[in-house]
């Protein structure tokens, strides 16, 4: 597999994904200033087939094309199942991939301890979307602020 040190792969979504429909251009927007504020070639998104948060086609030939760079647009267009987010961690951490994500302007650094904090931020915000009481747990951020 060829490594393309400076080049950097977009991956933008067709559909809703955390609840919003961000159009396309304005994802490879964002996903291009990215890029340049830090000094990576940017090359054409692949965007994939948003059904029901599926992540099986356009992602995975994304990370097997050879790139050392992959920008999500956000970091919300990681699949749902842990299992597959796994996957996907051990598999950039094999081949050395860095995963981006332009709108949270964090990278994964190829490591396992980047990608638990990936996870802890998918998780809490799972907790927060699914909490039943908003204020209460609202209150209990600020407490912890």
């Amino acid at each position: 597999m060829t490594k393309y040190t400076d080049q950097a792969r977009g991956y933008i979504a067709s559909g809703d994904f955390n609840g919003h429909r961000i159009p396309q251009h304005i994802q490879n927007q964002i996903i291009k200033s990215y890029c340049d504020a830090n000094s990576l070639k940017f090359v054409l998104s692949r965007a994939e087939y948003w059904i029901n948060g599926s992540t099986d086609c356009q992602l995975w030939a994304a990370l097997k094309e050879g790139f050392k760079h992959i920008v999500f647009y956000s970091i919300w267009q990681l699949p749902d199942s842990e299992n597959v987010r796994n996957k996907i961690y051990d598999y950039c951490i094999k081949n050395e991939i860095i995963l981006h994500f332009a709108v949270e302007r964090m990278c994964s650094i190829e490591n396992q301890l980047a990608f638990s904090e990936i996870e802890i931020l998918i998780k809490s915000n799972l907790l927060i979307v699914n909490e039943i009481d908003y204020n209460n747990h609202l209150i209990n951020l600020r407490k912890l602020m």
